[in-house]
Parts: structure tokens; sequence; C-alpha cells
């Protein structure tokens, strides 16, 4: 039986563009985006987004020119909030990059995107022109700082013309790759204000609140949790330029910030920072903090409860789909919670290999339906295909749900080891590493064994020295014989993203690397330390 949200839906305004132009005319003199001392009210956001829009059309970026995909440099600053406002407003193909995007990167992404219009901040163009003055090939430097011209900021100006539609590809997000090959996911605006939508009226977010992003724009969870939810909302959003612990703690003291949107790995640095006799007071009047990203490690969520009085919300979603299910403060802190429940909008089932629901409790494949969710991917029509079954997305991921509608995500279905015709878990057996006091992170995988089978394998990292024979003999102590690694390999770091999540595809690459001959030299049960 599928699983919805039962609040009551109204349909949200169709483009970012709608949603600035509603904040600005309830509220223009409210404070839209702060960053340190730099401060710009509604009213002046719309009129620099105005200004920039017309700059690049004199540039030559137009929806329908052979410059009609913004590549952006997205740092969490002003001028790059007003870009990505820019590029919507034009109605022009976005593609986020990060802003350490290298040279041969962007040539990568120039020869499957084709040309591109890259905007950045001075910095981030600089590496990218090299020793040249010139651009990239196919390429269009141009800085996000306030454009040259005869409007100056915050006064009006011809309307430029807009070729905006709300169900038009605008958004070409790349996925973090962390279980194969990156492919760019297309949604359009009305995807993303669906999705701001969802986590304004999941958390009750309104135009008095103060977002704090202490997570990637670049990334879903930041561009959506934090920055279209607070325009949704005709909320503040507070932006840290660079992030370190101390500035967001900083941040969340001196601009009384209500909401935080971070990841498990920002919670973890800002936790372990706010120790001893200079541990900050609790934030005053934080009263909502999502963590997306990664899975959010219990004895940091205990943390943030200890040191900084904060309970950590913790949110699902995909690239593809955005945001799937969340916690929420009213649920019984003493149930297991899970991931939490559908968001609204979101209709989520778990089903059997046929396709059929499964019981409450029982575990089956995600199934996801939303208003949010992407459109396709760029020039992957198979993959595209695969991704639907009836109109529904197919996660990757299997569940199970709780019989008052919780999420639980046990594995990725494509990550499961296939041992002698045995079906094993990675996850269980990453718990079982984990339980081990001295293991701070650990990842398992398949390695082909050449009979067309598998062995359990287990990159480790570790706090202490340790030898895998005793890693070994912990885990049989824990699970079933087939689920015991059979190789153990000990790395200084695991391969992550920019939010820190594993990228788990990269792992076997990476343990070769340390270990370039294979580690089974005739250890049974074991592996090797290094």
């Amino acid at each position: 039986m599928p699983t919805a949200s039962d609040a009551p839906v109204t349909p949200a305004p169709g483009t970012l563009g709608h949603l600035l132009a509603a904040a600005c005319r309830a509220r223009p003199d409210a404070v839209a985006v702060r960053c340190g001392d730099d401060v710009l009210t509604y009213g002046e956001l719309r009129e620099r987004v105005r200004a920039t829009a017309r700059h690049w059309q004199g540039l030559g970026l137009a929806s329908n020119g052979t410059h009609g995909t913004v590549g952006l440099l997205m740092e969490n600053t002003p001028e790059c909030v007003v870009a990505f406002l820019a590029a919507a407003h034009l109605g022009v193909r976005l593609v986020p990059l990060e802003a350490g995007t290298t040279p041969s990167q962007l040539a990568g992404l120039l020869d499957t995107a084709g040309p591109l219009f890259v905007v950045g901040h001075e910095a981030g163009l600089r590496t990218l022109r090299g020793s040249t003055q010139q651009g990239p090939r196919d390429g269009v430097l141009v800085p996000v700082e306030e454009p040259d011209g005869d409007t100056p900021r915050g006064t009006g100006g011809e309307e430029p013309p807009t070729a905006a539609s709300p169900d038009a590809p605008f958004l070409y997000q790349y996925t973090s790759g962390s279980t194969g090959h990156p492919k760019a996911a297309v949604h359009t605006q009305r995807n993303l204000v669906n999705g701001g939508d969802a986590y304004a009226r999941a958390y009750d977010i309104n135009e008095d609140d103060r977002v704090l992003a202490g997570v990637p724009l670049t990334h879903s969870f930041g561009m959506v949790a934090g920055l279209v939810t607070a325009l949704r909302a005709g909320a503040q959003i507070v932006l840290l330029g660079r992030f370190t612990p101390a500035r967001l703690l900083r941040a969340l003291d001196i601009h009384a910030c209500t909401v935080l949107v971070a990841a498990p790995m920002a919670y973890d640095l800002t936790t372990r920072a706010a120790v001893g006799p200079h541990t900050p007071n609790p934030p005053r009047s934080l009263r909502l903090c999502l963590s997306s990203g990664a899975a959010l490690p219990p004895a940091v969520a205990q943390r943030a409860r200890e040191r900084l009085g904060l309970k950590i919300q913790q949110v699902y979603g995909c690239t593809e789909a955005g945001v799937i299910a969340a916690q929420r403060p009213e649920d019984d802190a003493g149930a297991d919670r899970g991931v939490g429940r559908a968001m609204p909008g979101v209709r989520i089932r778990v089903v059997d290999e046929r396709g059929h629901d499964v019981p409450s409790g029982e575990v089956g494949s995600l199934l996801v339906r939303t208003s949010a969710m992407f459109t396709h991917y760029v020039d992957h029509p198979e993959a595209t295909r695969r991704a639907f079954r009836n109109g529904w997305y197919v996660t990757g991921d299997m569940a199970r749900l709780g019989p008052k509608g919780h999420l639980h995500l046990v594995g990725r279905k494509d990550s499961f080891i296939n041992v002698g015709g045995k079906k094993v878990n990675p996850l269980e057996v990453e718990q079982a590493l984990l339980a081990h006091p001295d293991v701070v992170e650990a990842v398992v995988w398949g390695e082909e064994t050449g009979d067309t089978g598998e062995r359990v394998r287990a990159t480790v990292v570790a706090r202490a020295p340790l030898s895998a024979d005793r890693l070994t003999a912990h885990c049989r102590a824990r699970l079933l014989p087939h689920q015991v690694p059979l190789a153990v390999d000990f790395v200084a770091s695991l391969p992550k993203s920019s939010l820190g999540k594993v990228r788990r595809a990269a792992v076997p690459a990476a343990t070769r690397l340390v270990h370039p001959t294979d580690a089974g030299d005739g250890l049974t049960g074991g592996g090797r330390s290094s």
C-alpha cells in the first residue's frame, strides 16, 4: 500500500522567479540574503538579478543561442545566489560546478555538455584560465561579481525579457557517482519549487525564519532545503562563505538563526570543536537542525545533544527524486524513526520482485513518486528507462516501512554481495565492524573471485593499531560465517564527496592504490593491515 503525507497540498508557484517576485511584493525591505556584513533585501535581490540577467544577455547568453547553458562555479555567497536566480529568470540551463573545478575537469564537461557560459568568482575563473588570458575552448568566462553598466545596485530598470518556463529543463545536476558513473539528472524549476514547498510545509518554515546554509549550495540538499525553501517562505538565508566550525557557531549566535541545514560532516566537526572551557552556549534561537548527504552517525547526534543542545533531524533523499522522507521534531523520541516519514507531496511504496506491495515490516525495493522528481538523464535513454517503473522512480534502495509509516533503509539492492549463492548485506557487516572500539569508518564490498562468485572484503579506517585477524575474530562473534570479511585492508582515509559522503564506487580502486597486490595471499578469514 503506497504511503504518503496526508497534509493538504496547495499548488506552489511555478518558477524561482515567481517565488522571488512574491517575496518582494510581500516584504521588499526584509533581508533575503546575509553573508557576514553583506546584506541584500528582497527588493535589492530582485534588482540585482534583473541587472545580471540584462548583462548576460548583452554578452550573448540566451536559451535559444549557442551559449544557452550556464556553468556556475557555485559558492555560498550572495553573488552566486544572484547568478543562480538570473539563470532561472532567463530560462537557460544551469550546471552547478564545484568552486575548485580544474581546467581538465571543465574540458571533460565541455565535451559532454557542449559550450558553456561559465560564471564564477574571479579567483575561480583565474584557475580555469590557467597561464593564458583566454577562456577554455567552447567556454565563455564571466565574473560573478556585480557587472559594470548603467544600472547601479538596488535601482530599477527595464525588465529583461525571460524565456523561463516552469516545466522546461533547467537544472542539470550531476549525480555523486557513489554507485556508478555520474550522470546529469535534469530538473525543471517547478521540481525545485515543489521541493522547497515540501520543506516549508513539513517544518512550518515561514518569513520569520533565518535559515543558515552550512552545506554547499552546489548540492541538492543545500540548494533546495536552504536556498529554495527560504525563497518559498520569504525567509532569510544566511551564508557562511567558506565553512568552518567557528564561523558556523558564530553565525548561529550573531544572526539568531532558527534553522540549520548541514551535512553530517559539518555537525561532526562543529560538535568536536565545541569542547573545553570555551564551549559556546546552546544557540538561543535555533529550533530546527536538518542533516542529509550521508547517514548521521549516532555518536554525532549524541554529541550535538550534549554539547550544543541540538536535536538533529535526518533527511533522506537523492539527486533524482529530491527530498523523500525526513524525521520530524514531533515524532516520538523513543521510537525507532528510521529516516523519517514521507514528506508532503511524496508517495512511497515498498515492493517485491513482482512489483507487489509488501506488508508493513517486510523488506522490499523502494519506489517513489513526487512532484520534485527529475525528468530524465541527459544522453542516457536506457538509464532513464530503467529508473522508472510505471511512473514510479526506482531508488535502488532496499527498505521497510514501520507501523506508523516510518521508513527504514536496509541497503542498496545492487550492493548486496553474492557469496556462494547467499546474499550478504554490506551494511550489516559494516555495523559489526563499527562496533569495534578502534574502528572509525568501514566500507564493505564484494570482490569477484574469478569463478562467478564474490567474497566479502572490508576497507577500514582505524584510530589505533589493529590487526586484520583481531577484527575478523570480532566479526565472527557477531555475524554468520559467510558474512565475515575474507580480506581486510586498513587505509588512512576513505574517498568522499565534498559533503563527506563515502564514494563507495571509488573504494576498491583506492584500496588497490594502497595495496596493489591481492590481499588474499594465503590468509583465511583475514586480510592485512598497513
